[in-house]
């Protein structure tokens, strides 16, 4: 299932590095698009296909998945979409039976689209992702749930000159998760703006929005008022935003106030790609930050705890040469609970090579590893590493083999280590 984790997340980040750039960039051309379709099937043999330190035996996993993935921008629209639904089984090697199976459906859409004037738009966004029930255990299939968050937002532009204007706008999020309908949320926020264009590629904007926040459940309800002031701007070859605000949360017991801001950059060099993010809100453990991000899947998502959350987050691509490309990722995420004042710290980083061989051949490489927090900080470590190669068999036809190691490292009897081969077949058109 790794390999197929790898390639997808590479083709969303790729995608959604694209929609960041189109928020506020001009000199875009009028249309840019792209799609696939992608039939893969693989076969993967495990020496501990159960991830246990005290049952460890060898297995192997089949695999089918179907993909697919959209991107359209032009002047008055934006879309991007890429979902991936994938059936495995797993098979003990030592009586050949089946031991369990797993289907899933993940992937995400963003959405947005001029309203019979160019001052209404609507956006419409969907993530899903896999995350690990317990996150004192393992990665197997019957420790893993999804998480659905979907966003519908109205916004109505109210200019009153070529630079200035109003924003009205409405943002409804439903969070869901399938293991645990406790921690199912609604919110409903009601957003107003003042925004200043200073030139042609800056703006300056004065925002206040009111949230309600709903357990569907539990009746754990709240709501939040934020206050921000922002500057975002066009640069040569990036982009930047500065947003400095306050934020208050009250619910039945208590108020919480305090700053949030939200510092984002991204830049081209000759040869490298930069982008760097930070970011401080208050929140809740159902919808988190709301970020679709690869680390979601070591996030627990229950308790219907209110947290503060401060993250930060810094990507990197470095073209060597025309053949190589490096790729690198590092970040850090706190969650503080309101109520008991316990914090969850994690971190994680990244490294990866991409040699196009030959027209037909490509290799790759990557190491990862990440700490989280179970009951004391950073007592749970993972390490991945994956070596591998894609030979071009017909334009549409590729064969892939890869490599792979990961261990994990926990207090408890959940700490393991594995080694898998993968073979993998796949038709993209």
């Amino acid at each position: 299932m790794k390999l197929k984790k790898c390639s997808f997340k590479f083709i969303e980040t790729s995608l959604m590095a694209l929609l960041s750039s189109t928020a506020i960039a001009s000199d875009l051309p009028a249309s840019v698009s792209d799609r696939y379709i992608a039939l893969g099937i693989e076969h993967a043999q495990s020496d501990n296909i159960n991830k246990s330190s005290v049952n460890k035996e060898s297995g192997h996993e089949q695999s089918i998945d179907l993909s697919l993935g959209y991107f359209n921008q032009t002047a008055t629209n934006l879309t991007a979409l890429d979902y991936t639904i994938s059936y495995s089984t797993y098979s003990d090697d030592e009586t050949d039976d089946e031991t369990d199976d797993e289907s899933d459906i993940s992937g995400s859409l963003n959405l947005s689209q001029e309203i019979f004037s160019k001052n209404l738009m609507l956006n419409l966004s969907h993530f899903r992702r896999s995350y690990l029930l317990d996150q004192s255990s393992s990665d197997v299939p019957e420790n893993s749930g999804d998480r659905d968050v979907f966003t519908i937002n109205p916004v109505w532009i109210i200019p009153y000159s070529k630079r200035a204007g109003f924003q009205l706008s409405y943002n409804y999020i439903a969070t869901r998760l399938s293991d645990n309908d406790d921690d199912d949320t609604d919110r409903n926020i009601i957003g107003l703006a003042w925004y200043h264009k200073l030139n042609t590629k800056t703006r300056f904007e004065l925002s206040s929005d009111m949230s309600d926040v709903e357990y569907r459940n539990t009746g754990a309800d709240y709501q939040k008022i934020n206050v921000n002031a922002s500057i975002e701007g066009q640069l040569v070859a990036g982009t930047y935003l500065v947003q400095l605000g306050y934020s208050k949360l009250s619910d039945d017991d208590s108020d919480e106030t305090g700053a949030i801001f939200k510092l984002a950059y991204q830049y081209q060099f000759a040869k490298h790609n930069l982008s760097l993010s930070a970011e401080r809100e208050l929140s809740d453990s159902s919808l988190g930050l709301g970020n679709d991000v690869a680390d979601n899947e070591n996030e627990d998502f229950s308790d219907s705890q209110l947290l503060w959350i401060d993250r930060i987050q810094l990507d990197h691509k470095f073209i060597i040469t025309s053949r190589l490309n490096n790729n690198n990722n590092i970040y850090y995420q706190q969650e503080k609970d309101l109520n008991t004042d316990e914090k969850d710290p994690r971190w994680g980083l990244g490294t990866g090579f991409d040699f196009k061989n030959t027209e037909k051949l490509n290799s790759f490489v990557s190491l990862q590893y990440s700490e989280s927090t179970l009951v004391s900080d950073f007592d749970k470590q993972i390490t991945n590493a994956i070596i591998g190669a894609k030979y071009l068999l017909r334009p549409r036809l590729s064969f892939s083999l890869q490599a792979e190691y990961e261990k994990q490292s926990t207090a408890s009897i959940s700490s393991y280590d594995e080694m898998r081969y993968t073979a993998r077949i796949e038709f993209r058109n």
